[in-house]
């Protein structure tokens, strides 16, 4: 067994990866004692063959707070101290469509039970489940979530999530919501809520005073823009990304720590409509797009596509960082959508203020 998230968080911060934070302290402590109450009580060796049989139950931890604080690489610290093959960590909205998929397969099976068997599939073979965005929009997720996780913790699932909200306002002023709060109660009762203290933002602190608007959007541009997702991102190779929505997949070819980098064209030219936006800023937790063109009438569909992007991206906080053709009130000079764009111009102006008053 390692020594634990704790040392390690402190280590990243003796090399200079990170800078002290007293919120990020507290909930990585927490995590500490979460991992050796797991390795003490499921995954010590001696245990091994009675924790395979009859696993004790362990309460999780639901970790809340403001937008780029933390939370996921917190977790994920957590998650890479734990012995591989005990655990899984996922996006919560790639969860459950990972759920719906196989409970598509169990109808089509005739399965008496299919969410109880669905959750007895998704929990074969692990332990642990790391949600990071915790998040429920969809009332198809909602009005299934709670028997799907009486079966998780059924077999004795431990779940660590990540969210922006604390468990009471999650599907708030959802249809049925009245059908969905019995889930909450179950997230209060298998694991320990936590705040993580107000402090700052990690991506501003990355960011700087970086641009996030590079104009124009040449060689130069694109070169500084590359080395500033490199800061952002760790370093870190990015990878790909398949997002599903509706049935269909989104695939995006550079992706990092939940950051992508794509062209205009690769969001915005494509048949994309308001609903793809909202499953991909759930998604992710920025963007660099590049080559944004000047629109007018003749690009009006891209235009369209544009604004339901950036609303997306503006409704969960997410940050933007774009090179463009002009700068960004000029970017629209068309008639079609020259009302609704306005709001566009402002919110990429807020989005790419050099500041952390917009976290």
């Amino acid at each position: 067994m390692s020594a634990g998230p704790l040392p390690s968080y402190q280590d990243k911060i003796a090399s200079g990866d990170l800078a002290f934070d007293a919120g990020q302290e507290a909930v990585i402590s927490a995590l500490d004692s979460l991992y050796h109450e797991l390795c003490r009580n499921t995954l010590s060796p001696s245990l091994w063959q009675r924790f395979l049989k009859n696993p004790p139950a362990i309460k999780g931890l639901y970790l809340y707070g403001g937008v780029g604080r933390g939370k996921s690489m917190l977790m994920d610290l957590f998650y890479d101290e734990l012995p591989a093959g005990v655990a899984r960590r996922v996006h919560f909205h790639d969860f459950m469509v990972m759920a719906h998929d196989k409970m598509n397969e169990m109808r089509q099976k005739q399965v008496k039970d299919p969410v109880a068997e669905t959750a007895k599939a998704l929990a074969n073979g692990i332990h642990v489940l790391c949600f990071d965005e915790m998040e429920v929009r969809d009332i198809a997720d909602a009005m299934i979530v709670k028997r799907l996780f009486d079966g998780l913790f059924a077999n004795h699932m431990t779940i660590v999530a990540t969210s922006n909200r604390h468990p009471d306002e999650l599907y708030k002023g959802g249809l049925h919501r009245d059908r969905f709060m019995p889930f909450i109660s179950q997230i209060k009762e298998h694991c320990h809520i936590q705040e993580i203290a107000d402090g700052q933002d990690w991506r501003e602190r990355l960011l700087g005073t970086s641009p996030r608007w590079y104009c124009p959007a040449d060689k130069a541009s694109l070169a500084h823009m590359e080395s500033q997702f490199a800061h952002v991102t760790g370093q870190d190779m990015p990878d790909e990304l398949v997002v599903k929505v509706a049935g269909r997949d989104l695939v995006f070819d550079k992706v990092a720590h939940n950051i992508a980098f794509v062209t205009f064209d690769e969001l915005c030219a494509v048949p994309l409509g308001a609903r793809d936006y909202v499953a991909l800023a759930d998604r992710l937790t920025g963007l660099f797009i590049t080559h944004i063109p000047q629109m007018d009438d003749a690009l009006q569909n891209e235009a369209r596509r544009f604004m339901w992007l950036i609303d997306a991206l503006y409704d969960r906080r997410r940050f933007i960082v774009a090179s463009a053709e002009t700068e960004m009130d000029k970017i629209y000079q068309g008639r079609q959508w020259a009302f609704e764009f306005e709001r566009t111009t402002s919110r990429l102006s807020e989005m790419s203020r050099l500041s952390s008053d917009t976290k």
